[in-house]
């Protein structure tokens, strides 16, 4: 901590940290708090990959070897929301090097253990790479190929033309960089599918290794790292660093692998999303929570000078109200639904096995993976990029200032909507296997029973989880006798889709809306981390109508809800702001993760005076400094 830094700082600083990661031991908690205090002071200085990079190291070595970081999911989602609150390219940093590269060393293969010393507390820098750039849908069709040589019983990768190009952030030179490929191997005549292997990038001098090449850096704005396109020329990758998940390549050079498809391998070898998807959620809720901590608190203290009413405060106002509690009240949904992601990856870690049904792939592998925790990834990612745009704009010019970290969580959440797996991919393929599930279901089984009445009250929480519930069968029904009339006249494959793509993606993203509703209502207020949350009834129940309001156009058309209802909603959420008024300091102060490691000049009584004193002008400066300035 630099020495201008005051004790009081610093404390505030680790007891943010504490309770962000409250399972870190106390010594390594005070240095992971240092370690975001000094971010806090430096933070525009540190927005490159090396610096990002060098903050990890630090991080790693206040933390477990990596390996034991993966194996605890509390503690790897602590570590997401405590990385994501301080700087998004940071976390990004630590996504690719725990979660991804390290996380598919741990599930895919012990043979690869020689790589991971360097890793296990970033001294090297670990990457993923699995986006090949030049065709949509590459993750299906993976093109980088690992060619076994029998002779020296080793691999070559080779990327076979520039379309295939591995995308990754890879292109900051100075650091010795190892990655996780996604190639296919091809062992004589036998291809075996897509599996993983850890490879050298660049050497102990950070440039590099024979047999790769990185281009120039290319500018990510919403995540400002170096990403580069990385190509193979025959590397050499050790038989030892093949994740083979048990496989193997006898001495005559013949692949033995106990999976027994190209796509079940394919589903393997990328299940390392999980633990993105598990963990991802809990980054969008704190940065949700945060946003609209700092929108509330900048709008309890603005004034309207409309001319409505002159000087009445702004929240006042019942858009404003419905804007920003509606905020806080999905931050809240959010916190829930990851806390139902990092126990269904809990529950699958236990298991071994996937949940739920494992369709085939169409358009993406991601929700063959794992549709529930894909589904999760895809909800919040959206929301969090829908709340944090919506409270942009009710801060005004404020919401646009860097130094107030509005524009930076909105490009992170918006960079999430491809990466890490497509959102719109992720929801037609999980449309597209709901409404095939039904057709299965009305040809083999009785007819379903007739769904009880929905809730009449809607400032009920179970209103929303049961409306939108039979949204989701009354498309998926809809859908089903779509696609089966459409194959009974013949139509196969993208012609008997192409017209019902909109209803999948529709109906995938309802049902991603189910799973994120019955959280909500269901979840816990507390994990032992978090405070505990007031009238957290009341919030789910606005969070509700809140999607209520964006889906009234389906909720109609699908005869779910009647028009009155519809007309209805803004009174209610009027009720329920009404309701939630008094406690709405408990609320902000039990849902903002971080106002002392990220705080902005938002939270402050008086913003104008923060950014004045920030950019060089006391609060109290003489107005003729202005004048001749």
């Amino acid at each position: 901590m630099s020495a201008g830094r005051s004790a009081d700082d610093r404390a505030r600083a680790i007891d943010v940290l504490t309770r962000l990661s409250g399972l870190l031991p106390p010594r390594r908690a005070t240095e992971f708090g240092q370690l975001l205090a000094d971010h806090r002071a430096g933070h525009e200085a540190l927005r490159t990959d090396i610096g990002a990079h060098r903050r990890l190291a630090r991080l790693a070595a206040s933390l477990p070897p990596a390996a034991e970081v993966v194996a605890d999911p509390a503690l790897l989602a602590a570590l997401s929301e405590a990385t994501a609150l301080a700087d998004p390219s940071l976390y990004q940093t630590f996504l690719s090097h725990y979660v991804l590269c390290v996380g598919s060393l741990v599930l895919l293969g012990d043979e690869a253990a020689d790589g991971r010393g360097a890793l296990a507390h970033a001294r090297t820098k670990g990457s993923f790479m699995v986006t090949e750039i030049g065709e949509a849908g590459s993750h299906l069709e993976i093109r980088t190929e690992a060619r076994f040589d029998p002779v020296h019983r080793e691999f070559t990768l080779h990327t076979p033309d520039r379309r295939a190009a591995k995308f990754s952030s890879v292109a900051a030179f100075g650091l010795p960089q190892q990655a996780v490929v996604c190639a296919r191997l091809l062992a004589g005549s036998q291809d075996g599918g897509v599996f993983s292997f850890l490879v050298d990038i660049t050497g102990a001098d950070g440039r590099p290794v024979p047999g790769v090449s990185v281009s120039d850096p290319i500018a990510v704005d919403a995540l400002p790292l170096p990403y580069g396109l990385v190509r193979f020329h025959g590397a050499r990758v050790p038989y030892g660093r093949w994740l083979a998940d048990g496989a193997a390549i006898d001495p005559a050079g013949v692949l033995h692998d106990p999976l027994c498809s190209p796509d079940a391998r394919l589903r393997r070898t990328l299940s390392c999303g999980q633990g993105l998807w598990a963990t991802l959620p809990s980054a969008m809720a704190a940065l949700s929570g945060r946003s609209a901590a700092m929108a509330w608190r900048f709008n309890t203290g603005r004034r309207s000078n409309g001319r409505l009413a002159p000087g009445r405060p702004l929240l006042e106002y019942r858009t404003q109200q419905h804007a920003v509690v509606g905020a806080l009240a999905a931050a809240h949904s959010l916190r829930r639904t990851a806390r139902a992601a990092l126990s269904t990856w809990a529950d699958l870690r236990a298991s071994g096995t996937a949940a739920g049904p494992d369709p085939a792939m169409a358009f993406s592998p991601w929700a063959a993976v794992d549709r529930s925790l894909a589904l999760h990834k895809a909800h919040s990612t959206r929301t969090a990029a829908e709340v944090i745009g919506s409270l942009q704009h009710r801060c005004g010019v404020s919401g646009h200032f860097d130094r107030n970290r509005l524009p930076g969580y909105l490009g992170f959440a918006r960079a999430f909507d491809n990466a890490g797996g497509d959102n719109t991919l992720i929801l037609l393929d999980a449309g597209r296997a709901l409404a095939e599930e039904a057709e299965e279901r009305a040809r083999s089984g009785p007819p379903p029973t007739a769904p009880g009445a929905l809730p009449t009250d809607p400032t009920d929480p179970e209103w929303w989880p049961a409306v939108v519930t039979a949204l989701q069968d009354r498309l998926a029904t809809g859908l089903a006798a779509a696609r089966s009339s459409r194959a009974g006249a013949g139509h196969r494959d993208l012609e008997l889709w192409n017209p019902l793509l909109e209803d999948a993606l529709e109906l995938g993203d309802v049902q991603a809306r189910r799973l994120a509703a019955e959280a909500a209502a269901g979840g816990k207020d507390t994990d032992g981390r978090d405070r505990p949350v007031p009238q957290a009834d009341d919030l789910a129940a606005l969070d509700g109508l809140r999607q209520a309001r964006r889906l009234a156009g389906p909720l109609l058309a699908a005869g779910v809800l009647t028009p009155s209802t519809v007309r209805g909603l803004p009174a209610a959420m009027d009720a329920l702001c009404d309701r939630l008024h008094q406690a709405l300091p408990d609320i902000v102060a039990a849902l903002d993760p971080g106002a002392a490691v990220a705080r902005t000049p938002l939270d402050g009584p008086d913003c104008t005076a923060a950014l004045l004193t920030a950019h060089g002008d006391a609060p109290d400066a003489d107005e003729r400094t202005w004048s001749t300035s």
